[in-house]
């Protein structure tokens, strides 16, 4: 892979991870400041039910954001582009679209045989 294209898909990736982190903590400090004050039960309810989802969120979230620093990782080890189950090159073509793939398109279309 060419140095440049590492280089904008590493720079893809910190941005992703910004945005990421920065979500999070958006989205704690809204929850923090709606949790206080007095609520009638239906709006407990409400309160209840958006906190899980956000929570739910929140999982996928962290979900993502472990793919994005593996990645990084892997630029940092100079592993990146290869695939975690057969060692193979990772398409560049792939890469560009979904930068943290940890497999090559068969070995990701095994695994969603399984």
């Amino acid at each position: 892979m060419r140095a440049s294209k590492l280089k904008e898909l590493e720079k893809w990736l910190l941005e992703k991870r910004k945005g990421l982190v920065s979500g999070v903590r958006s989205r704690n400090a809204t929850r923090f400041e709606t949790e206080g004050g007095t609520l009638d039960l239906a709006d407990q309810a409400a309160s209840a039910y958006t906190k899980e989802f956000l929570l739910s969120l929140g999982d996928a979230e962290r979900r993502l954001l472990r793919q994005v620093d593996a990645a990084l990782e892997k630029i940092r080890l100079r592993t990146y582009g290869t695939c975690e189950k057969c060692g193979e090159e990772i398409a560049i073509r792939r890469l560009e679209a979904l930068p943290f793939a940890e497999f090559c398109i068969a070995c990701q279309e095994e695994e969603e045989r399984r």
